[in-house]
Formats: structure tokens, C-alpha cells, sequence
């Protein structure tokens, strides 16, 4: 086994167990059927035992005793995540295959799940639901047998409670971000103890508080978002009293199933007291992503953001976003649509371009355009190799007929990876019809992971259509969350930090992409508006996204040299300690942006034993807040690393008062 993680089969009691150091699960076969009976915390010694649902997969016959296949496999170097411990559970019947499969992380007390099903020919399959009580009006302790009578084929995962006293916090997330602006919703609410007591959201992460022993449970449904999940059928949460919790959706039509082993949306559940399972989750979100930082922590730079579109990008005018680049420490200078010699839809060269069909469009279509790159693209690749640069992609995954062409997507990608070493691409256009478009886009992903040993890195689009969002497949890259212009305008910086700050509490902020904008351009947009974004110093902008991978998005040659000069200044600062806060936690502290607000992230490196706080002046009459922190940092040495006004503080504790000499003015600590 791999460190502390283990996984066994035992034949004479049917029942599965895995786990490690601090979580315990333990599942139980009855013929074609398994049920979660036990979930231990290791470390507390408490337990979540009891009742909960029964799960069968529909290919399974209820009456049948399927042959039983258990494997475990040890993924050392999986490339894109951390090393695991993998266990397989195969029921195989007469008519298809049902495999719950479960990912084992050392020391991390959080348990993953993804089950898969295939079937034999043409199965038709009847759907079952559980039956649940309803109210009478007849006060007496109904529907006792009912829980376990029949098979809901829908469930990802359910889990015994048997405790009294429940409290259960929920987050609903938003991508699709052309059109939304509030990304996360939280719902905080008690459990009716009541067998007969029900609760239901939507979301994908749910918390449930046993508030008198402060333990806690969470359960993770790692599936698009409600707008884009296929085949919804219930809410994603059900609760009955203080009984069973319960995740659904599979996102499967049963009866449509593509050939070969199709994957069910994943689950996960996690342990820990209450006032550490956040800090828990957060662990377990790191074990999605590699301790390369060049993977997931870096400033990119993207010229869409000025709205040239296609019409400035070509040679001569990359060649300069090279130059501005070096001088303002960006990372990776991404080339956005226009390098093509396709024409697609977003086009303003010519009209009637494609989103979606490129190869039929054009056979050519992933070609470098010879008119705008006569010598390709080795001039400018070469250029940022010289400046220690690298240079990244726009592209746009065939989903013509169920991504019928991923196969030339994936030779499309590794031509530019061979040829020019670039690994960066930003993957958009995508759009995620079926579970056959699912299967294929994550053998795109999976097929370029593993040809380039995990070296290619993807920036997945969430702004628009059905796509997997934040929480499905996190490994394979990080988020672009936004698409925002001060052109149309749509750009407000308190804005991108309201959505950065909201999202830190469910996703690691390594994960994600965050914009900032030239706010020189189209001031006059924002005539009379209090929160018009050139009142914004350009390195507040960086401050307000840092903990995230920022996002130059702008045409970076154009900027004015003195806008440039000050982007320069912070990104060199921060340079020398992304590091530490790409290993760190980012907590937000302070209140939610809003654009009068006093906010802030507190980022804990436990491992460092350092502490970054980055606490921020909105536009508020008032000039000192008192922000309230997640350690007591009174014995700790005080380092300050930058700021863009005068600022005093006084620290008392694990709160820091903090005076800020302007509105929009912000303050970087260090506590080591």
C-alpha cells in the first residue's frame, strides 16, 4: 500500500474498507447492490454509522449475484495529481459492469469517488426511485421500513448520520460568467432530527455540523454546475432528518449509454472537527494538481481584453507584447484567436466563421496564418525562450458530433508542443452535449496529459454554454473565470474581487484565472461612476488577484509606460513570494467586496510556518477597519511588503486594526 492508505475486500463479511491515517470508510455488498455503512474520523475517534441508501447500478439485475472483482493500484507519478492509492469494486453481471472506484490520498482525510457502468447490448432499463414519507397529518413516527425498500438509480453516494443535533452549510456555484456575476451562493440551515424530516439543495459542496461534539462531515459533488450538469433528474442534496444524507445526480441517461466504460459524475467525502474541515478540504483540493508550480501559479498576459479580437494579433505585434512582457514580469504571453488560419465566429476580419465544425470548415484550420506569421511562429517563440518566457495558445475543441474529431484535436495540440514546446493552452468553445462529449473531451485532456508526461497545462474556459465548470475533473488545469471589458462596460475591479474572494472559500485560488484590465481605455465609459476602474491604482488591480493566477488582460504594449512601470513594480515584489502562496490556504478575511468595503485574504503556509495578509480600503468615507484573522500573529516578526499609500496598523492577537491614509489603498504583510 502507499504510506498510510490502505483498501481491502472481505469475501466472508461482503464488505469493503479503505482509508488511511484519518478517514475511514467502509461500504457493504448484498448481492448487486453496496451501501456506505460507516464513515470514520480516524484522528477524533468519531463515526457516521447507521442507515443509508442503497446504490445499484440499473444494468445490475436486483435478484442476480454478480461475479465480484476487487483491485488496488498504486499511482505514484499520475503526472497531473498527487500520488494515490486507486481501488476498484466491479460487480460484473449478465447484462453490463458496475464499478465504484475510490481515490485514496496519503494523510488527507478526504475519500474520493467516481463510479462507471457499461451494459450488454440493449438493455432497457426501468427506472427506480426511493420511496420517501410524505406528510399525513397523523402525528406518529411514519414510514420506519421505507428507507432502504427500493434502489434510487440516480445516487452518487449516501452516508449514515445517526446523529441528533445537524446543521448544514451549502454552496450553489455560477460559471457560465457572461451572464452571471454572483458566483457563489451559501445557504446555512438546521436539520429537522424527525425521521420523517427532509432537506434539499443544490450545489456541490455541503457541510454537515454535528454542532453539539463539533464534528463534521462534508460531501462533494464534483459535477458541472446545476445550468450544465446533463441529465438532471433531483436536487443535488437530500437530507432525511438526522437519518441518511444523501448526493444525486449521475448525470446519465440510462438508456442511452455511449459504448465502453461510461463514467457517473464523482463524490467525495471528508472528516474532520469542525473548525479544521475546511482547512481538511482544502488539503484534499491540492492533491488535484502537482507542487509544480509552473503548473497552476503564474502571470499570463492575453490581448483580448482590448477587443482588437483578431485584428492586431500577428508577428510584429506579438514581438512587442514579448518585449512589455520581460518588463513587467509576466510568464506566459498567450496568444488568443487570430493566429489561425481558420476564420471562427468571434472573427472581426471577416464574417461567417465557425464555433464549432473548424476541420470541415477548413482542413487548414489549425494552420499558423501564414499572412500574419510569414516565418510561423518560431520568431516569437524563440523571442520569449531568449527572455526565459514561454508562450501559450488559444484553441477550440472540435464539439462538432460528439466531439467526433478529438483524435485531430489531440495530434492538433501535440503538433505545437513538438514543434514549438508550447504547453499553455486555453481551451474554449467547448460545449458538453452528452456523456459521449463528456467520455471524449476527457480522453482529449487525458491522451495530451500522458503523451507529454503531464508537461501540457490547460486553462479551461467557464465564461459561456455546458462545460465542466469548477468542480468536475479538477485536474486537468486551471479556470478562466471571466471575460470582462471596460469597452462594452462590463469591467468594475471591486467586482472581479467579489467573485476571487467568494470563490476562495470553496476553490483554491491556484486553480483559478482573475483579470485585470488597462483602465486607461474608454474612461469616458464611466463618466460619473463611483466605481469607474481608472480610479483604481493598476498595482490595487494586481493586489486584488494575486492569490490567483493573475491575468494580464490587455494588450500590454499599448499600456502607458508609467501604468506599466507600476505593474512592473508589484509583479517583481510578488515574484518572490508567489511561491509561498501557491502552498498556502487563502482565506478571505474582512467583508465581501463590494466596492465600499474593507476586505482582504489572509494566506496560511503551515508547512513555511508564514502568514501573507493582503487587506484592502474600498471607496469608504471610513479610513481604519478591524479585521479579524484565522491565528493569533502577535509573537510573530512583522515584514512589510508593500503598499500603495501611507497605511498604519496595530495588531492585537489574532486582529489587526488597520488605518488606511486613502480610499482604494491596500496593505501586504508578512508574518513569519
Amino acid at each position: 500500500m502507499l504510506k498510510d492508505c490502505f483498501a481491502y475486500y472481505d469475501e466472508n463479511t461482503a464488505t469493503v474498507r479503505l482509508g488511511n491515517s484519518k478517514v475511514e470508510k467502509i461500504i457493504k455488498i448484498d448481492g448487486s447492490s453496496v451501501r456506505t455503512e460507516n464513515v470514520r474520523d480516524v484522528v477524533n475517534g468519531f463515526e457516521w454509522s447507521g442507515t443509508s441508501l442503497w446504490q445499484r447500478s440499473p444494468v445490475l439485475n436486483a435478484d442476480e449475484i454478480p461475479e465480484i472483482i476487487f483491485e488496488t493500484k498504486i499511482l505514484e507519478n499520475p503526472y497531473i495529481m498527487k500520488p494515490h492509492l486507486k481501488a476498484s469494486l466491479c460487480l460484473k453481471g449478465k447484462e453490463g459492469s458496475a464499478w465504484y472506484e475510490y481515490l485514496i490520498f496519503p494523510e488527507i482525510s478526504f475519500i474520493y469517488n467516481q463510479n462507471f457502468v457499461s451494459k450488454l447490448g440493449n438493455v432497457v432499463i426501468a427506472e427506480e426511485t426511493t420511496t420517501k414519507a410524505g406528510p399525513t397529518g397523523v402525528e406518529e413516527e411514519q414510514n420506519k421500513t421505507a428507507v432502504n425498500d427500493k434502489v434510487d438509480f440516480d445516487i452518487l453516494d449516501s452516508i449514515p448520520m445517526s446523529c441528533r443535533h445537524l446543521s448544514v452549510e451549502s454552496y450553489k456555484l455560477y460559471d457560465k460568467t457572461d451572464y452571471n456575476d454572483m458566483l457563489v451562493e451559501k445557504q446555512n440551515a438546521s436539520v429537522y432530527s424527525f425521521r420523517n424530516g427532509e432537506l434539499y439543495r443544490e450545489g456541490n459542496v455541503f457541510c454537515i455540523n454535528d454542532y453539539t461534539s463539533d464534528n463534521s462531515i462534508m460531501m462533494i459533488k464534483h459535477s458541472p454546475t446545476e445550468s450544465s450538469a446533463l441529465n438532471r433528474k433531483n436536487k443535488d442534496f437530500y437530507m432525511q432528518g438526522n437519518v441518511y444524507a444523501t448526493l444525486y445526480g449521475t448525470g446519465i441517461d440510462f438508456n442511452d449509454l455511449p459504448e465502453g466504460k461510461v463514467p457517473y459524475y464523482a463524490s467525495a467525502i471528508g472528516v474532520g472537527k469542525t473548525d479544521e474541515i475546511y482547512d481538511e478540504y482544502w488539503h484534499y483540493n491540492t492533491a488535484f494538481c502537482t507542487d509544480d508550480p509552473r503548473g497552476t501559479l503564474f502571470c499570463m498576459s492575453n490581448t483580448w481584453g482590448d477587443r482588437s479580437q483578431d485584428m492586431a494579433v500577428c508577428e510584429s505585434f506579438m514581438l512587442k507584447e514579448i518585449d512589455r512582457a520581460k518588463e513587467m514580469g509576466v510568464d506566459i504571453v498567450q496568444i488568443d484567436d487570430g493566429w489561425l488560419t481558420g476564420i471562427t465566429a468571434n472573427s472581426r476580419r471577416k464574417k461567417g466563421g465557425v464555433w464549432e465544425g473548424f476541420y470541415a470548415d477548413n482542413s487548414d484550420f489549425w494552420k499558423v496564418n501564414a499572412e500574419r506569421f510569414p516565418n510561423g511562429l518560431e520568431p516569437v517563440v524563440e523571442k520569449a525562450k531568449k527572455f526565459g518566457l514561454e508562450m501559450g495558445l488559444w484553441f477550440g475543441p472540435d464539439s462538432s458530433n460528439d466531439f467526433e474529431n478529438y483524435q485531430k484535436d489531440i495530434e492538433t495540440l501535440m503538433h505545437f508542443y513538438d514543434t514549438y514546446g508550447i504547453r499553455y493552452f486555453k481551451l474554449d468553445g467547448v460545449k458538453i452535449r452528452s456523456k459521449l462529449c463528456e467520455m471524449r473531451f476527457i480522453e482529449f485532456m487525458q491522451e495530451l496529459v500522458n503523451r507529454t508526461k503531464g508537461d501540457m497545462r490547460f486553462n479551461l474556459d467557464v465564461t459561456a454554454e455546458d462545460r465542466f465548470g469548477y468542480m468536475y475533473m479538477p485536474q486537468f488545469g486551471t479556470l478562466f473565470v471571466e471575460n470582462r471589458y471596460t469597452d462594452f462596460p462590463n469591467y468594475f475591479p471591486h467586482n472581479t474581487f467579489k467573485n476571487l474572494w467568494n470563490l476562495a472559500h470553496v476553490i483554491p485560488t491556484r486553480r483559478l484565472q482573475m483579470e485585470l484590465l488597462n483602465t486607461r481605455r474608454n474612461t469616458q465609459n464611466y463618466d460619473g461612476v463611483l466605481f469607474a476602474p481608472n480610479t483604481y491604482s493598476p498595482d490595487y488591480l494586481f493586489a486584488s488577484v494575486m492569490v490567483a493566477n493573475p491575468l494580464f488582460w490587455m494588450e500590454m504594449s499599448n499600456l502607458d509606460d508609467d501604468y506599466a512601470e507600476t505593474l512592473a513594480k508589484i509583479s517583481t515584489v510578488y515574484k518572490n513570494y508567489k511561491q509561498e502562496i501557491f502552498a498556502s490556504r487563502v482565506i478571505p478575511v474582512g467583508e465581501c467586496p463590494n466596492g465600499m468595503a474593507f476586505s482582504g485574504y489572509a494566506c496560511e503556509n503551515k508547512d513555511a510556518k508564514v502568514y501573507n495578509i493582503i487587506l484592502f480600503r474600498e471607496a469608504t468615507n471610513e479610513d481604519t477597519y478591524t479585521f479579524k484573522l484565522t491565528k493569533d500573529i502577535s509573537k510573530l516578526n512583522a515584514e512589510k511588503i508593500y503598499q500603495n499609500s501611507d497605511i498604519e496598523y496595530e495588531i492585537n492577537g489574532d486582529s489587526i486594526t488597520v488605518k488606511f491614509g486613502e480610499q482604494r489603498s491596500f496593505i501586504w504583510l508578512r508574518f513569519s
